[in-house]
């Protein structure tokens, strides 16, 4: 296929779907991820897209960090949520916490719970829940992080503290072999406190955080977490300490979506 023909192509894609990756782009194409970043640094020239967070986005949608990220790999998340929702019980307290996948739990728990009570530090959940009148949300509070529009910092973990809820749905930005990781050490910090005032950790995480090694902040180990969702297998490694560490692994089907 000739450069222009696969220009017309990608812009047709990321018009259709909102974003696509260069990950993506390179297997449909059968081309490297080089060639493929050439061809949206292209695209963007000519303002057919948006080049952000390792993919295209079309021009049409917002441009925002959170909006950019929700998009990124939707179905895989949407997929997660679904199973973390078949995990939640009428009548229970959770905490929910601030990211794309976070979003698409709050999304489903809206959309199919009630008598839920959700917890949750994230402005665009507080978006979605204006409106749940069969539950209840508590918004907490603190200092504003303008990248993951979320509350963080002393005062939030503080009033974390003082909070109890049955399950904690934590995403973190990276899984290592040594435990979970965040790129921002307050949004780390939220976050285990999460889960210490939870009698339940459950971990979203696509397959992406399973290979992020950009991420210095450390959240917990393992001891700590009942459940890991996630959208594909991951590697052994992960496998043998999920099993020594008795956790439960659910691999999400994007296909079983109704």
């Amino acid at each position: 296929m000739l450069a222009k023909q696969r220009h017309a192509e990608i812009t047709k894609l990321v018009e259709e779907k909102g974003f696509v990756q260069v990950a993506e782009l390179s297997r449909l194409f059968n081309v490297s991820e080089v060639t493929i970043r050439t061809d949206l640094r292209t695209l963007e020239q000519a303002g057919k897209i948006e080049r952000n967070f390792g993919g295209a986005a079309s021009k049409e949608i917002e441009s925002s960090p959170f909006q950019s990220l929700t998009l990124m790999l939707s179905e895989n998340k949407t997929a997660i949520a679904k199973k973390a929702v078949s995990l939640i019980k009428e009548g229970e307290s959770i905490f929910v916490d601030a990211s794309s996948t976070a979003w698409h739990l709050a999304l489903q728990i809206k959309e199919s719970l009630r008598n839920v009570t959700v917890i949750s530090n994230s402005i665009p959940v507080f978006e979605l829940f204006k409106a749940y009148e069969e539950g209840t949300l508590i918004g907490i509070p603190g200092t504003l992080n303008p990248l993951s529009q979320s509350f963080v910092g002393p005062f939030a973990e503080e009033i974390v503290g003082r909070l109890r809820a049955t399950k904690a749905f934590i995403t973190p930005k990276a899984i290592h072999p040594e435990g979970l990781r965040d790129d921002h050490m307050m949004n780390a910090a939220i976050r285990k406190k999460m889960m210490e005032a939870s009698t339940e950790s459950i971990i979203l995480a696509d397959h992406s955080k399973f290979s992020n090694s950009r991420c210095l902040f450390e959240i917990i180990g393992f001891a700590s977490i009942s459940t890991v969702i996630t959208d594909r297998l991951p590697d052994p490694e992960f496998l043998e300490i999920f099993d020594q560490k008795g956790i439960r692994l659910y691999i999400a089907d994007e296909t079983e979506q109704a």
